[in-house]
């Protein structure tokens, strides 16, 4: 008998982060459900629903971080779903970003099993963390030169992570597609290298995801 599916409710800032459908899937698309899936031991049962921040302003109209980190937690208890992930880029408030997160997650009602991340300055710091990654995903002949620390790239990530993630994939566009980025996401077999890349965000993100999602599997 195959074993029942686990949805998680995953929360990210784009389609980039986590895909673009609503609907509860598998965990094919977004760098977020991706790199969770990997982190899981990329467990056949899981299945994905996907929430975007902005969804969140428009039932929380004026609210802060925090005060939506704590709806997310009574949405998915509501849905009946299984657990929460929720990360957003730190655009360099790293210490704000996350002390929000946490005060989100205390000041929640549910009891599920929520993991918190910041990507820091952005999303894409995480993917340049994994040089051999990049060549996978991008079908490269030659593995790509990374900054050693991806995390040191300034803010506003738009004009810098995103583009030396162009960079090191060989395009010529302004920004790589988010199927591209899940490409990339997906071949990231070494989570070792990305947590020592980015001791910052992607470690605790990655230890979150290990003692509060994994266990459901």
């Amino acid at each position: 008998m195959p074993e029942a599916d686990v949805v998680i409710e995953i929360f990210g800032e784009g389609k980039t982060d986590v895909g673009r459908s609503e609907k509860t899937a598998p965990r094919a698309a977004g760098v977020v459900p991706i790199i969770v899936h990997t982190l899981c031991g990329r467990p056949e049962q899981m299945r994905v629903k996907r929430r975007g921040v902005p969804f969140l302003q428009q039932r929380e109209t004026g609210k802060g971080l925090w005060q939506k980190v704590r709806f997310a937690g009574r949405q998915a208890r509501a849905n009946r779903s299984h657990a929460v992930v929720f990360v957003v880029d730190s655009e360099g408030d790293l210490k704000g970003k996350r002390a929000a997160l946490v005060k989100g997650r205390e000041a929640a009602t549910s009891k599920l099993p929520m993991a918190i991340g910041v990507a820091h300055p952005c999303i894409e710091a995480w993917l340049l963390a994994d040089a051999m990654a990049i060549r996978r995903g991008m079908g490269l002949d030659r593995t790509p030169a990374v900054p050693d620390n991806p995390e040191a790239l300034p803010a506003p990530c738009r004009n810098n992570a995103k583009r030396v993630l162009v960079k090191a994939a060989g395009s010529t566009k302004k920004e790589l597609s988010a199927a591209q980025k899940d490409d990339i996401a997906r071949a990231m077999n070494n989570m070792q290298l990305a947590r020592d890349r980015c001791p910052a965000g992607f470690a605790p993100f990655a230890d979150e995801v290990e003692q509060k999602i994994r266990p459901l599997f």
